[in-house]
């Protein structure tokens, strides 16, 4: 006669079911790192609570008990624990090793594997010791419910891996354990039956439990989510953070255009009123910029709680930090080509009267798209100021801007980039202009050509000091690359401790850029070929900063009051 319990009913690993458990489920509303920092802290914290069970079973059979060492370790059930805690550790070290950009799949494969394949070796307790059954069907329930409290994921996808957790110990329980006596006076089948229907019980149990949980963390994170609203965008992905706040991937509701959302902290300012301010005339003046070679401002305002928020475009590229520090300085064409461009920017900011105060190589991105390579991109406007001689608006206008602009720096308060700050703004003058881009531009040249910042130091003191008081070194004594006479005059003419000795504006130092002689221009070919070789098609997405994950869209609807 069959026995009644042939077992579960097989589980057909579908190609649906294999995405779920692959690449679809984890939530990623928070970004990939923070599904990677929770990995590995579920697999610390069953690695080091499996892994005290284990000294504890060692210690109390061995040390207690008096059975030898050899026939305890190479037990079924000191192997099995053994071996699903060596799972949960691995699963530690390779969540905390992952690189900064995982992807959705290694981190799928890794949470599904770690969690089946260790619950596997806990089935591995069972073989030959029926007692076993209640202790590892606990420390599976454990197990599941950890995970569904810890890791980020959908029901469907905790439903599915609680099951595949749970059905090794079902299988061992039907093909290995002989009827128990606890049931005395019944039959061996009844209590072979009893048997597996406790274990397929506690089994459902744990995986509803786990599922349940899940569901109610899930809904949780999906409210709190919900809960930011930006006007018309809908928020994809959190892609990077600093002091000022956090930049968010977006898209539009309606015209589904990607772009990048700067969500700025009303706590950096002790006057959210001057904050406001602040912002809104740098928004103002930011999105009035039409360089191509300026990011661009689709919006900007408040929400209800008093975050501040600019849209911006998505760009596809890097950073001229990155690209230096990855493929070394740059020819001097190439370096002609990009400065050109980031100085059509400067010119029209300061034609208009604005002063970017934080132009840097990691605030450069040069993008690539389309049939278009190498178009310089230059970012953050986040430290901009209004110049009291430019062309905005009237004589009584251009004074209350500037006040504002003083107001919200404090006295002797120096903002930038130390490594970039022109020689006046760290002597705290107060009369500071447009050329302060134009010395920042020359040190972005210097980086480009070189791969060296122009002054090093033990801190930003040390820097700053050099910048104030230390003659540069030339380009061409800390390169292996030739540079142009004329490339090099104007880097160190751009580098000038006195203002007035820097070239006049902008527009001046495009003018010298175009005459520079060189052997060989930077042609539309050579970028093509440059970035096919060494970044192909799986450019990332960057903003402010150049972070990048993929993730699950995050719902906002409109609740926000915008400003102008």
């Amino acid at each position: 006669m069959p026995h009644p319990f042939a077992g579960p009913v097989p589980i057909t690993v579908t190609k649906r079911t294999r995405a779920v458990l692959l690449e679809r489920g984890l939530d990623t509303s928070n970004g990939l790192s923070f599904v990677r920092e929770r990995l590995a802290l579920v697999g610390k914290t069953l690695f080091l609570v499996s892994l005290g069970f284990y000294l504890f079973l060692l210690a109390s059979m061995v040390l207690a008990g008096g059975a030898p060492f050899v026939a305890v370790v190479t037990n079924p059930v000191a192997l099995g624990h053994l071996a699903a805690s060596c799972t949960m550790g691995l699963l530690w070290l390779l969540a905390s090793r992952t690189p900064s950009r995982p992807s959705v799949l290694s981190l799928g494969t890794l949470d599904a594997g770690s969690f089946v394949v260790a619950c596997g070796f806990l089935s591995l307790m069972t073989v030959n010791a029926e007692g076993q059954i209640l202790q590892v069907l606990l420390a599976l329930t454990v197990t599941v419910m950890l995970r569904a409290i810890l890791v980020p994921s959908r029901p469907s996808r905790t439903l599915i891996l609680s099951a595949l957790a749970f059905l090794p110990t079902v299988l061992v329980c039907i093909a290995r354990h002989h009827p128990t006596a606890l049931l005395p006076g019944f039959t061996p089948a009844y209590q072979k039956q009893y048997m597996t229907l406790n274990t397929i019980l506690w089994s459902v149990l744990g995986t509803t439990l786990a599922t349940i949980t899940s569901r109610v963390t899930y809904g949780l994170r999906r409210q709190v989510a919900e809960a930011n609203e930006l006007g018309q965008y809908i928020l994809e992905e959190k892609i990077g953070g600093g002091g000022m706040g956090e930049v968010w991937r977006a898209r539009h509701r309606l015209l589904i255009r990607p772009a990048a959302i700067k969500l700025i902290r009303p706590q950096m300012s002790g006057d959210p009123e001057l904050l406001l301010r602040r912002f809104e005339r740098e928004a103002r003046a930011t999105a009035a910029l039409k360089s191509p070679h300026t990011v661009q401002l689709y919006d900007f305002g408040s929400t209800e709680d008093g975050r501040l928020y600019y849209v911006m475009e998505l760009l596809d590229g890097m950073d001229l930090d990155t690209m230096v520090r990855q493929y070394g300085p740059l020819p001097a064409e190439r370096a002609v080509h990009i400065l050109r461009q980031v100085s059509a920017s400067l010119q029209d900011a300061h034609q208009n009267g604005l002063v970017h105060r934080d132009i840097k190589p990691a605030n450069v991105v040069v993008t690539r798209g389309g049939v278009t390579f190498d178009f310089a991109k230059v970012l953050d406007f986040g430290l901009v100021r209004l110049d009291a001689a430019g062309k905005q608006g009237s004589r009584e206008a251009a004074k209350q801007d500037v006040k504002s602009v003083r107001d919200s720096y404090s006295a002797g308060e120096t903002t930038g980039t130390p490594a970039f700050m022109a020689p006046e703004v760290v002597l705290g003058a107060a009369d500071t202009d447009h050329r302060v881009d134009l010395y920042a531009l020359g040190c972005v040249g210097y980086w480009l050509l070189t791969g060296k910042l122009v002054f090093g130091g033990r801190n930003a003191v040390e820097v700053m000091y050099h910048h104030a008081h230390t003659p540069p070194p030339t380009p061409s004594t800390r390169s292996e690359l030739p540079i142009p006479a004329a490339l090099e005059a104007l880097i160190m003419d751009c580098l000038e401790k006195e203002p007035t000795r820097r070239p006049t504006s902008a527009k001046a130092v495009s003018t010298r850029l175009d005459v520079v002689s060189m052997e060989n221009s930077w042609t539309a070919e050579q970028a093509e070929r440059w970035w096919a070789t060494h970044r192909p098609a799986d450019a990332r997405p960057v903003a402010d900063l150049l972070l990048s994950h993929e993730g699950r869209e995050l719902r906002i609807g409109p609740r926000v009051r915008p400003r102008g």
